[in-house]
């Protein structure tokens, strides 16, 4: 009986002897070799190996004895691989190649892939560093475009299509779109002071008397607080001074709401915050501390923080537009102060300073509305001085230019308030020259305005104190008319509000220096004690 497959004869020294098996196929004969079938019939060309052909079969199947095979490899100088029921994977596949020699081209097969996992890595870093690189670059171009988006809208508001809302609403989203970026693991403090300038510059849109906004007192003090939130761990100079901008605003704006026991702390920070700040923010400060004086009824205080303001060259527009501002306010603290004269002296000055402005800078629309603004506040000082026949054309200068600029936004809440303004004090100047019947129906269209901007928002302060305004103007022409049952009505329903306004806590002094004392006035001239006509 011949050995089992794999098995070696006894008694047989030297090579393993292999029992002769036969192989069928090339797969089966390069399994045996240790090779592929390619190298198995190559080896059968070219170097005579062993095989056999069925003869009279298609295509000729081929076949090997296993103990031949073996027994020419021998003849060259390799003993062939012990045959295992489970071949093994095939080695190299050079048949005369010795162990030995097969060391050198495995070192080069394990070279080449370390090489092959370089060239892979390397193109794998520059790929991740291409996509870093334009993701960051898209983050550049976002946050630019959010930029640029939010400056234009609050720099050059009313050169933009759409109305005031739908230009704040995109304002909005770029200042969203801001702070979400800032919020990224791998940004910069500097994107974190974009997204706080951005909500910064929406609140001016939101809510400013200079410019279109929506007067939303709310959403404006929201934005910015949102503004300070961002850049609150901010130790930089940077963001110190952007810190005190938006404290500058933030305490200006709660002044006008009535809240103005918020405004001094707000104020004290900005200051020092500022106090190495370039001239624009020290300014920016300055202005909102003088308006929180005026609210205060510290007039001196007010003018005193304006002046610096106003002095110096003027080198840019938004220079000449502070300057503006400054002799706007120093203008309010020398009125109310009981310097009239004095203001009507410094709102010339502004008439004339806003005019320069507009023809050395014609595209900033800004100093259009300074101009009407200084306008109005000439108009209403010869008001004050009984000066009726010069007052009346600077007033419905001033009117006739808001009513043009609202005619074409609805929307501009801001420019709403001017025209409310402007019609009362046109109405009050038509009075005054004699022209009765003209202001009567100036002044019932102004109060009809202001009723119904007060049933809108009926716990604003603003429009309460808008509304008491509009209440006293008709009373006085309708006293004086003859009317004075009606007259006294309006001023008793007026005087219920500011005794509201004052258990609040929200009458400021500036308040009682203007229509309190106008409304007390007006009751002395037409009412008796109990409201009715006197």
């Amino acid at each position: 009986m011949k050995p089992g497959r794999g098995e070696a004869q006894d008694g047989m020294t030297g090579p393993a002897m292999v029992a002769d098996v036969r192989l069928r196929g090339w797969k089966e004969i390069g399994r045996h070799l240790g090779v592929d079938e390619r190298t198995a019939k190559r080896w059968e060309a070219s170097r005579g190996l062993p095989v056999h052909r069925v003869p009279g079969e298609p295509r000729a199947p081929v076949y090997a004895h296993a103990a031949e095979l073996s027994a020419w490899l021998s003849a060259r100088g390799t003993a062939p691989a012990t045959p295992d029921p489970a071949p093994a994977p095939p080695p190299d596949p050079a048949p005369a190649m010795l162990p030995g020699q097969r060391r050198p081209a495995l070192l080069m097969l394990m070279l080449f892939a370390l090489a092959a996992l370089a060239v892979l890595g390397w193109r794998g870093w520059q790929i991740a560093g291409q996509r870093r690189d334009e993701t960051l670059a898209r983050i550049a171009d976002v946050r630019q475009l959010a930029r640029s988006q939010v400056a234009v809208l609050s720099d050059r508001l009313e050169k933009q299509p759409g109305t005031v809302q739908m230009r704040a609403a995109l304002a909005r989203d770029a200042a969203a779109m801001l702070a979400r970026i800032a919020a990224m693991p791998f940004a910069d403090p500097a994107l974190a002071r974009d997204a706080a300038e951005a909500w910064r510059r929406l609140a001016l849109v939101q809510n400013n008397v200079d410019r279109p906004s929506l007067r939303d007192h709310a959403g404006a003090r929201a934005s910015l607080a949102a503004a300070l939130r961002l850049i609150a761990g901010d130790a930089s100079r940077d963001g110190r001074w952007l810190r005190a901008r938006i404290m500058a605003e933030s305490a200006r704006q709660a002044a006008a709401d009535g809240a103005l026991a918020q405004a001094p702390a707000l104020l004290t920070a900005a200051a020092q915050m500022a106090a190495d700040a370039p001239p624009a923010v020290r300014d920016e400060v300055r202005l909102a501390q003088a308006e929180v004086a005026n609210w205060r009824g510290d007039y001196a205080a007010a003018i005193r923080q304006a002046q610096p303001v106003r002095i110096g060259p003027i080198p840019d527009a938004a220079s000449g537009l502070r300057q503006l501002r400054a002799l706007d306010l120093i203008g309010e603290a020398q009125f109310y102060g009981g310097a009239p004269a004095s203001a009507r002296a410094t709102y010339q000055a502004g008439v004339a300073a806003a005019r320069a402005g507009m023809a050395r800078w014609p595209d900033e629309p800004r100093y259009r509305w300074a101009l009407q603004r200084q306008q109005w506040n000439l108009g209403t000082t010869l008001l004050e001085l009984r000066e009726y026949a010069a007052a009346l054309p600077a007033l419905r200068a001033s009117r006739d230019g808001w009513l043009a600029m609202a005619r074409s936004d609805p929307a501009d809440q801001s420019l709403a308030s001017w025209v409310r303004t402007t019609r009362l004090s046109h109405g009050e100047a038509l009075a005054g020259a004699g022209q009765r019947a003209a202001a009567i129906a100036e002044l019932s269209v102004a109060l009809a305005e202001r009723r119904i901007w007060f049933v809108e928002q009926p716990d604003s302060q603003e429009r309460r104190r808008a509304l008491v305004v509009g209440l006293n103007a008709l009373a006085d022409v309708l006293a004086v008319d003859g009317r004075g049952t009606a007259a006294c009505t309006l001023i008793a329903e007026a005087a219920t509000m500011t005794s509201r306004m004052a258990d609040a806590g929200t009458l400021a002094p500036l308040d009682r220096d203007s229509m309190v004392k106008l409304l007390q006035a007006s009751a002395t001239r037409h009412c008796r004690a109990n409201g009715t006509a006197a």
